[in-house]
């Protein structure tokens, strides 16, 4: 591929080393702000967008001609809806059947709060989604073949959990139990979704659902 028409690599380079060195930093520290109150909450979910968002909106607007899919492509592309609006009640039922089989029937997690919707619905979806599939992976589809580039993003997307895993103490469990595997599979299909739809609200749609049905239903 030609190298020219690329993002150049030590920018990629730079981006991940900033950005996987504050994240660790944030969620190790464990700052005031990141408690379960709701201004709380607010300005953890303020934190992420800023720190997450706007550094990778201004590189899909600053490298647009060296991704996959262009600035603005990727936030108006039209395509077919019907396919999408069916894969997602496929992962709803799939969803249901596994939760319930998990915990015996439905029910409500006793420790869901309603501003779970700020953060594990509205900000997780939009935030993660720009980041790993609008700017990583849309870059690294022109860096090598789509398949290469799935698998390094969605490494790169399991490793961003490793802080959180570590700072709750679950860690092992997520590796032992399994549900790293489930993550790095739901970032396939997301990354997938992205690349076939060429719009990057398919993906944040299906992430923003998984996420607050498994916070709601999830014990």
């Amino acid at each position: 591929m030609n190298s020219k028409n690329t993002v150049p690599n030590k920018v990629l380079i730079i981006y991940l080393a900033i950005f996987y060195l504050w994240w660790t930093i944030e969620e190790l520290a464990y700052w005031g702000y990141t408690s379960n109150t709701l201004p709380q909450v607010l300005l953890s979910s303020l934190v992420k967008f800023i720190t997450w968002s706007i550094p990778a909106f201004i590189l899909i607007k600053k490298y647009s001609s060296q991704l996959k899919i262009e600035y603005p492509q990727m936030f108006k592309n039209h395509c077919r809806l019907w396919p999408y609006f069916a894969g997602i009640v496929i992962m709803l039922i799939y969803l249901a059947i596994i939760l319930y089989l998990e915990n015996g029937g439905f029910k409500i997690n006793p420790q869901f709060k309603p501003s779970d919707f700020i953060d594990k619905f509205l900000i997780v979806g939009i935030t993660e989604e720009l980041v790993f599939r609008g700017w990583i992976l849309n870059a690294l589809l022109k860096k090598m073949s789509t398949w290469l580039a799935l698998i390094v993003n969605n490494l790169l997307f399991l490793c961003i959990h490793f802080p959180i895993w570590y700072q709750t103490h679950t860690l092992i469990e997520n590796f032992t139990s399994g549900s790293f595997v489930t993550v790095f599979i739901l970032g396939i299909i997301f990354g997938w979704l992205f690349i076939k739809s060429k719009n990057i609200w398919i993906p944040v749609t299906y992430h923003m659902l998984w996420d607050i049905i498994v916070t709601i239903l999830d014990k």
